[in-house]
């Protein structure tokens, strides 16, 4: 017991952190943009918003992670530079977003 504690306080002396990281989230490919840039959706930053039939979530196009949105009727909404105001709704230029608002919508965890 007591070499795993020195060991581990090696450790986060060393490194500056606990070993024990977080768990990664998980990106998940969705397709190419109509830009060619690559489409990815964070499983795990999907959160379904209490007063409405919609969703919070995170994306990646190209190197951009935009917080977005969707009522779940097909379009969606991006956060503004401010983080706090959204876009307006707008519908989705490719099959890949239009793939991403759909595994939203039906997300289970």
């Amino acid at each position: 017991m007591l070499k795993q504690v020195m060991l581990a306080a090696v450790i986060v002396s060393v490194y500056g952190t606990p070993a024990i990281a977080a768990t990664p989230a998980r990106w998940e490919y969705q397709g190419n943009a109509s830009t060619g840039e690559k489409v990815y959706l964070n499983l795990d930053s999907i959160q379904q918003e209490g007063r409405k039939n919609g969703y919070f979530f995170t994306y990646q196009i190209g190197v951009d992670r935009p917080f977005a949105y969707t009522p779940c009727d097909g379009r969606f909404q991006v956060v503004t530079a401010d983080g706090v105001t959204f876009k307006p709704l707008m519908n989705p230029q490719s099959e890949a977003t239009r793939k991403m608002l759909d595994r939203v919508c039906t997300y289970q965890r």
